[in-house]
């Protein structure tokens, strides 16, 4: 009898964009032909964001497996005591303390590409990968992103990256400026669906749905706002000095420690909130960095936020940060490709196990510091 010859399947390429504020459930909000394929030929969850739910924290959970108390981005803006520096937005890769899933990738022999990915413009402890688009410059549109991306994808296989990780602008100007109930999200979120299609029509054209897993993803999602808490106000009155960042969770740094007590006080004091010291936060907020929380953390629920004084917000907004419970903060998971269950509609995923899920995927082991497991839709081979 002759040996029949084995079949050998291609390495795989994972390809995971990020949208940013899209809630769950704007996909039902009209036709959207690129995710409405996702969904019908692969999978449609709703993940469960990390707290605090803003685009830094997120995004870096998404990466390294793991909530801001081990990463250390507990929010868009903070402070670190021991290094002496305001974080602002920054996209240093040093200031994340977990092993992000490009460095993983890399360091087991699989050539990563990042796009404007939260923390990918730099090295991460001396280590880097392979092709890295940055820093981050807003005035890039999603559509010479997908460019980039359609060029990797054209490289001949040993030079072709099997991870690409690309951050796109998504609804969430459109979800702050206008509110989460206006028409702009759905008009937007067509004109990203539009550049979906492009990925999937060359993947198409190219015949590697056998050997690629595409994965779109939010790092949160919106919630109407109509009212700022001014907390920043009640410490000034108390004849405190402070640092007060703002948002749904903000944090206040005391320039003397010893003005806790009167800080707490004066606080207190103020409708809407719930105010914790570092010794008192719930350890199932997984925020607790020991140099970069606030001495007081304020949090809130929807519609308030700590902001501005003057009340009242002018006209329909929105905004995000929330406590990962809250429905209005849930994100969107789609996946289509190899190894993805077909048909499967999720209701509860966590962005902590989509980098784990990233590393099954390639066929590697997940970041040395992620606390995640693989989602259930992947499909598992005999």
């Amino acid at each position: 009898m002759v040996a029949m010859p084995t079949m050998v399947m291609a390495e795989n390429t994972v390809i995971v964009l990020s949208w940013d504020g899209v809630r769950y459930d704007y996909p039902d909000r009209g036709e959207f032909p690129a995710l409405e394929r996702m969904a019908n030929r692969g999978m449609r969850g709703r993940l469960t964001t990390v707290y605090p739910s803003k685009t830094f924290p997120t995004h870096v959970s998404m990466a390294t497996g793991t909530h801001p108390d081990t990463h250390g981005i507990v929010g868009n803006v903070f402070f670190d005591r021991k290094m002496e520096m305001m974080f602002q937005y920054a996209n240093d890769g040093d200031w994340v303390d977990a092993e992000p899933i490009w460095i993983t990738a890399q360091r087991q022999g699989v050539d990563a590409a990042t796009y404007h990915w939260v923390a990918s413009y730099s090295d991460w402890q001396g280590q880097s990968h392979r092709y890295r688009e940055g820093p981050y410059r807003p005035w890039i549109a999603d559509e010479e992103k997908v460019d980039r991306i359609l060029e990797w994808l054209d490289f001949p296989a040993e030079q072709r990256p099997r991870l690409i990780m690309a951050y796109w602008s998504g609804t969430d100007s459109e979800g702050h400026g206008a509110g989460p109930d206006s028409f702009l999200v759905a008009e937007q979120l067509a004109i990203q669906d539009v550049q979906l299609m492009r990925i999937i029509n060359k993947l198409d054209q190219l015949h590697r749905w056998d050997e690629t897993t595409l994965i779109v993803v939010s790092d949160h999602g919106m919630a109407l706002v109509t009212e700022n808490i001014d907390v920043e106000g009640a410490i000034e009155q108390a004849g405190i000095e402070a640092v007060v960042t703002k948002g749904p969770v903000g944090f206040v740094y005391l320039e003397q420690a010893s003005d806790l007590q009167s800080a707490l006080a004066a606080v207190k004091k103020l409708s809407h909130i719930n105010v914790y010291t570092q010794a008192d936060l719930p350890q199932s907020f997984r925020m607790a960095h020991p140099t970069r929380i606030g001495d007081l953390i304020i949090t809130t629920s929807p519609p308030f936020t700590v902001g501005d004084p003057g009340g009242k917000i002018d006209g329909p907004g929105g905004t995000h940060g929330y406590h990962p419970d809250e429905d209005d903060m849930k994100a969107i998971i789609f996946a289509m490709g190899r190894n993805v269950k077909t048909g499967m509609v999720s209701r509860e995923l966590h962005q902590i196990d989509l980098a784990p899920t990233i590393a099954d995927l390639l066929d590697i082991k997940a970041p040395k510091h992620s606390e995640g497991k693989v989602m259930e839709w992947v499909k598992r081979q005999p």
